[in-house]
């Protein structure tokens, strides 16, 4: 239990520094879903694992009358934990609709600054790809991996 917690705070604190390069590229973004899948299973299974063996030893002490021990389980101790396995979910789904979700590729054209004309009305290469199909219907954008 204390190993997978102290594993997860350290792929935490290295996701920390990776995370906003997540922008940059797809493949980036793949790995880093991995590390926080990691991170979010080390923290879940630590959390069950904490969960129950307090309330094990909680119910073993007190079943022994004779010998008047009295146990509590912590609760703020239990909220903690979950708290931290809900966010790591949290923080793994975002990663991954990020890595599925972000285009990357209209990143760099924005930050590019310019634009290749073609053709004698002026219009981007962008525009000049959008052009309808033989259906009448707009194509859709492509999309870079």
């Amino acid at each position: 239990m204390f190993g997978l917690f102290l594993t997860s705070a350290c792929l935490s604190f290295v996701l920390i520094f990776t995370t906003p390069l997540a922008v940059y590229s797809q493949w980036l973004t793949l790995f880093i879903v991995v590390f926080a899948l990691l991170n979010a299973v080390f923290i879940v299974v630590a959390t069950v694992l904490g969960s129950a063996i307090s309330i094990i030893v909680k119910r073993e002490l007190e079943s022994y009358q004779e010998l008047n021990i009295g146990a509590n389980i912590g609760t703020k101790m239990f909220a903690f934990m979950w708290i931290a396995s809900a966010f790591a979910i949290f923080a793994w789904f975002i990663q991954l609709c990020m890595c599925c979700c972000n285009n990357h590729g209209e990143l760099k054209k924005r930050g590019s600054g310019k634009e290749s004309t073609e053709g004698s009305n002026g219009a981007s290469s962008y525009q000049q790809r959008a052009k309808h199909n033989r259906n009448g219907r707009r194509r859709s954008p492509p999309y870079q991996i």
